[in-house]
């Protein structure tokens, strides 16, 4: 299952909101992919995460491995409640 969203942060997916993030990520029991134009990271690795250097108005699409929607509306309030989205 998947969703497409635009990432609202003045200073895109920077290194403090991205350890955040694969933390809160990190703690879920699915596998979590964020994927940003043709590239695809592990969203429990910080590394991976960074790589792909989000910037503010970057659209980016979360997959995850559950067919239940419960998970990815889980991570859509983490995000919007930490004003990345």
């Amino acid at each position: 299952m998947e969703k497409s969203f635009q990432l609202i942060s003045e200073t895109g997916l920077h290194s403090r909101p991205a350890t955040n993030f694969v933390r809160y990520i990190s703690s879920l029991p699915i596998d979590v992919f964020l994927i940003y134009k043709d590239f695809v990271a592990d969203a429990k690795s910080i590394m991976a995460i960074m790589s792909l250097g989000l910037s503010k108005d970057d659209t980016f699409i979360l997959r995850v491995s559950d067919d239940d929607s419960q998970y990815l509306k889980e991570i859509e309030s983490y995000m919007k409640e930490h004003q990345l989205i």
